[in-house]
């Protein structure tokens, strides 16, 4: 039909382009990627380039066909967030366990010289 609108990418363009490394994630993804429009993939290569991996993620997942993707995406981020949080607690009590044997130790170090 003269009314549809050429896609900005077809799979067998982009895998024709793609070094041999990289075909197969092409390959899972270029679905993704075929269903944005000019303006959306600049606006993805702009999330890349300013280094908002996260949300370029998000933006080619939700235009994958797979819906659950991006929910699983999601959903990911959230538990690395937990553990990334827990980690973090964990780190401030071992660094404050750290400041208390070293309080004690400079304590000991001072009546040992004598101040």
């Amino acid at each position: 039909m003269a009314d549809e609108i050429e896609p900005l990418f077809t799979l067998d363009g982009l895998l024709a382009k793609t070094p041999d490394a990289f075909k197969p994630i092409v390959a899972k993804y270029a679905a993704g990627l075929i269903a944005m429009t000019a303006e959306e993939f600049c606006d993805w290569v702009e999330l890349l380039i300013l280094g908002k991996d996260n949300a370029a993620w998000q933006h080619l997942l939700a235009k994958m066909p797979n819906a659950e993707l991006l929910k699983t995406w999601q959903d990911m981020g959230k538990q690395c967030a937990a553990a990334n949080e827990v980690n973090a607690q964990s780190i401030a009590v071992q660094k404050e366990a750290t400041m208390a044997v070293l309080r004690v130790l400079l304590a000991a170090a001072l009546a040992w010289v004598g101040l």
